[in-house]
């Protein structure tokens, strides 16, 4: 079976699940491109070939892992359904970088980046600095996906009911995410100021918008993000390459919630599923990757821990 038929068998499959899958899809392509291109066999597939195209150009890198882990589950897919025999994938794995870890920022460092919004002021695009601004405040309140909040609509953002519906979800699932008074106020100047702008759309068009009306991009939100940071001087400090991103925002929102409910001494391990829902995961393990054990977090579950144990220490 041609290897292009297999590739668009198994990502049917796994959007059949509720996927999306885009990203991998694209990685599998770009596979059957380097491989030989549409007219070839899986079987043909060459371990050489495949070799080079998880190594790429230049030193390996975290994306050599990622290459490794779509096609490992891409070929145990054909192998189990008969498409092919065996796998071209190497039986050894190069020395990789550690995984990621996500910037957490400080309650202070969230303070500077609001406030260094204030370089983004144009005369050309008088709002823009408001949009990134009323951005972060949402991004950091609701701990939305950043595709989700540049997805929402004037139409999905109901301030007079405090609820936001997030439609565009990385699992095709609308849920409803309630904000507070001080969001609301928030949203509020910045909707009234975006109604003043063009709505191609009416109420269905973009809730954050360029000057012209149209929807706010990711890349533009990545661009304008990674200036207000610099503006903030706020950067990594553990030799990492690549800088604190916008995305990290929803796992320091994940983290700070995970601290507050141990200093409000509340059962952390009860709330976890209702975190997972608000965060829009399918299971809490997916919300566990979000929790990064910051020193303050440690803290607290280290008191937590003594509390509970000190009783059994005074007993022995």
């Amino acid at each position: 079976m041609k290897l292009a038929k297999v590739i668009y068998t198994y990502v049917k499959f796994k959007r059949s699940m509720g996927m999306h899958f885009h990203s991998e899809d694209c990685l599998l392509r770009a596979f059957c491109r380097a491989v030989g291109g549409a007219k070839v066999d899986i079987s043909g597939v060459k371990p050489a070939a495949t070799q080079a195209f998880l190594d790429g150009k230049g030193p390996v890198t975290a994306v050599w892992g990622l290459k490794f882990r779509v096609l490992r589950s891409f070929y145990r897919f054909a192998i189990s359904r008969g498409f092919a025999k065996n796998s071209p994938l190497p039986t050894s794995l190069p020395s990789l970088p550690p995984p990621f870890v996500p910037y957490i920022y400080s309650i202070e460092e969230l303070r500077r980046l609001l406030k260094a919004t204030d370089v983004l002021e144009v005369p050309e695009s008088p709002l823009q600095a408001l949009t990134v601004r009323t951005l972060l405040l949402l991004l950091y309140s609701t701990a939305m996906r950043i595709g989700e909040a540049l997805s929402l609509t004037l139409h999905d953002v109901d301030l007079a009911k405090a609820v936001i519906t997030v439609r565009n979800t990385k699992f095709f699932k609308t849920r409803l995410v309630p904000v507070g008074p001080k969001l609301v106020h928030e949203l509020s100047i910045y909707e009234d100021r975006r109604r003043r702008l063009r709505l191609p759309h009416g109420n269905a068009s973009a809730f954050f918008a360029t000057r012209t009306g149209h929807r706010f991009t990711y890349q533009c939100a990545i661009t304008l993000f990674q200036r207000v940071r610099r503006q903030a001087e706020i950067q990594r400090e553990d030799g990492a390459s690549y800088p604190p991103r916008i995305h990290d925002i929803r796992h320091t929102s994940a983290t700070h919630r995970l601290v507050a409910w141990y200093q409000a001494g509340a059962d952390v391990q009860k709330l976890l599923p209702q975190l997972a829902t608000y965060l829009g995961h399918a299971d809490i393990s997916s919300t566990q990757l979000y929790l990064s054990m910051t020193p303050e977090l440690l803290r607290e579950a280290s008191i937590r821990f003594e509390r509970y144990a000190t009783p059994e220490v005074r007993y022995e």
